[in-house]
């Protein structure tokens, strides 16, 4: 763990050195709106140059960084939004760490977001996540993306491969006569990763990025008995070290990235990881593609109220490491099918195969705005509807095998740039609880 803190702190230290090279941006600041400076060729969801043009979409930049803008140094104008963490789980014990996110409004949307992630709880789990996003850097047409993590997971979850497979829980339960293990789902997982992407805008709303990463994943067994020794993983290979490249074309016309409220997302994402001959003598061979669809749209029903659908298909084909079947991909990675980003009334990666499609609608309703020490809070109330299923082969998905949960949430926007949620989900299986630092979708 120590040469992951050091790589990791490593890496942060040299893209803070970055981040004031002049080439980078010009040192003169911007000036600040409506006169502002709006960079149209960004990779963002090109907030500011939808923003341009009339009257009155200048004052809704100037109100938009308005809230955004925490402090001034030497005449440039940052954003920042931090927090401590504090809270319990029945799974992983107290959770202690922090969230801070720093933004330079040099530009907009912006110069660069730096965002650092750091939580480990008491029974041992530990996720750490530095990312820096620079939407376009001066004097090209190019941005970047870098993602720096680490994750310690006691509880990632394999259920078996299909669409029908049972969460029986007399198998984990200590005196039934069934009882196999406490923690036979269950494995631990060690995953330390970096990712690198390059951002290139085409033409209004469409961009592309070409990213390469590499990551180690290390599979442990938690108690006596499991579920992924017992039957074996899909593709017979488990854990590895392997190096990826992947492309991602996406559409963005949303009117915010963080909480929008109308405007549409497409995202095409491919995918190809393996590991090399030095390393492949000492894990068996990974070689598998991953193709990801994500189709997200946002309707303005009124001033507060806001109808958000997304669909995300995805297809695995090669050989599969356990660990990549808990994975949905694209540029902002999640949890496998279940769970607190896809079907939040289930287990989180509940549902395990090579195609997995699902589906999330939300109804999300302003209930209040509130300003405290100079921060902006907007609070939302969230009805949902989720849906999903997993098969072999895509000819194998069907109305019938669908998976359906519901739910209420509520939602913390703050200064419109992080946000805070909590979902109480239901399904036929089990009532589930989920709280997270970031939006859903």
């Amino acid at each position: 763990m120590s040469q992951s803190w050091q790589m990791l702190l490593g890496v942060v230290v040299f893209q803070l050195g970055l981040c004031r090279t002049p080439s980078w941006a010009e040192e003169t600041p911007a000036p600040r709106p409506p006169a502002a400076r709006q960079d149209t060729s960004q990779t963002d969801g090109s907030v500011a140059a939808r923003q341009e043009g009339s009257g009155g979409k200048e004052v809704d930049v100037v109100k938009w960084l308005a809230r955004r803008r925490q402090f001034t140094i030497r005449g440039i104008d940052y954003g920042f939004t931090g927090l401590p963490i504090l809270y319990f789980s029945p799974n992983t014990g107290w959770n202690v760490g922090l969230r801070g996110q720093l933004l330079d409004y040099r530009r907009l949307p912006y110069r660069y977001k730096m965002t650092f992630y750091s939580n480990r709880s008491s029974e041992g789990r530990i996720v750490v996540r530095y990312s820096l996003k620079v939407p376009r850097m001066a004097g090209t047409g190019f941005g970047m993306r870098l993602v720096v993590s680490y994750k310690r997971d006691l509880r990632a979850r394999f259920y078996g491969q299909g669409n029908g497979r049972e969460r029986n829980t007399d198998l984990i339960t200590p005196g039934n006569p069934d009882f196999r293990d406490e923690f036979y789902y269950l494995y631990a997982l060690k995953n330390p990763r970096v990712i690198a992407s390059v951002l290139r805008h085409i033409y209004g709303p469409l961009s592309l990025s070409v990213g390469f990463g590499l990551e180690t994943a290390d599979v442990d067994q938690r108690g006596a008995r499991a579920l992924y020794r017992e039957e074996g993983t899909p593709d017979g290979v488990v854990d590895g070290i392997t190096g990826f490249v992947g492309a991602t074309l996406s559409w963005d016309s949303r009117d915010n990235d963080v909480m929008p409220r109308r405007g549409t997302f497409h995202e095409w994402s491919y995918e190809t990881s393996r590991n090399s001959l030095v390393t492949g003598l000492f894990f068996k061979e990974i070689d598998f593609r991953r193709y990801t669809f994500s189709d997200l749209r946002y309707f303005s029903i009124s001033d507060r109220t806001t109808i958000a659908h997304r669909v995300v298909f995805e297809v695995l084909s090669g050989a599969v490491p356990l660990y990549a079947f808990g994975e949905i991909g694209g540029s902002r990675r999640s949890k496998g099918l279940g769970g607190s980003d896809s079907l939040r009334g289930f287990d989180r990666q509940r549902f395990t195969d090579n195609v997995r499609l699902f589906t999330n609608t939300e109804v999300r309703q302003l209930l209040r705005n509130t300003k405290v020490f100079r921060q902006y809070l907007d609070w939302y109330g969230v009805l949902f509807v989720d849906s999903g299923q997993v098969a072999r082969v895509r000819e194998d998905l069907g109305v019938g095998r669908t998976h359906w949960s519901t739910g209420i949430g509520v939602r913390v926007s703050w200064n419109t740039d992080f946000v805070i949620r909590s979902d109480l989900g239901f399904s036929p299986e089990q009532t589930r609880i989920g709280v997270k630092y970031r939006n859903v979708f």
